[in-house]
């Protein structure tokens, strides 16, 4: 009878590690992520086709020049292939790569490649770029642990907030863009001051 209560308890104890931990969402306490379904990633190139996915869809209501739109649209196609293959089963990777090929078929392949995004589509403007890729990867990599990773994201992001909120540097930029850079500015600097204390 014991024994037999002991292994009732087992049993329940599986179950409810399995209803918090599903091991369909994650990798394992060791995995290397290839069974991770959902979820954010501790991993560059996932942040960086989700900053190409914000701008894509940023750049199609800016109506930017097409050729342009297309060059970064294969740039993002080939880093998702990348990532398609390492988290095969990443729901979120499936959606953008969708989102990207949809985009890629119907892009006029005589559209000139030689324009230039509009200064309020900030998508190939490097210090934007890196302090949004950065600050987002910091803050999976602060989740997981790692920290080494999160100080280094959060020194680009400091710097890279040193130009941007310079006066009149991103008067350009739409209005949900400069807020977001606002907004997040605290949450930079308290999440830089939570990672230095783990170092």
């Amino acid at each position: 009878m014991k024994s037999h209560l002991l292994a009732l308890r087992a049993l329940a104890l599986v179950a409810l590690v399995a209803a918090i931990f599903p091991c369909s969402a994650y990798a394992g306490l060791y995995g290397d992520g290839k069974d991770q379904t959902t979820g954010d990633l501790d991993n560059q190139d996932y942040w960086w086709s989700r900053y190409d996915d914000m701008m894509l869809d940023k750049a199609i209501q800016l109506h930017e020049p097409e050729g342009r739109i297309g060059i970064n649209v294969a740039i993002a196609q080939r880093r998702l292939d990348d990532l398609s293959a390492k988290f095969p089963k990443h729901e979120e990777i499936k959606k953008m790569k969708a989102h990207f090929d949809d985009v890629a078929s119907h892009i006029d392949p005589n559209a000139s490649r030689s324009e230039s995004f509009s200064k309020e589509c900030p998508w190939d403007e490097a210090n934007f770029a890196q302090l949004w890729v950065n600050l987002h990867w910091a803050q999976s990599a602060y989740k997981e642990r790692d920290f080494s990773a999160a100080r280094s994201c959060l020194q680009n992001v400091e710097q890279n907030y040193g130009f941007l909120l310079a006066p009149g540097r991103t008067d350009h930029y739409p209005d949900d863009l400069k807020k977001w850079l606002v907004e997040n500015k605290p949450v930079a600097d308290q999440l830089y001051a939570e990672v230095k204390k783990k170092m």
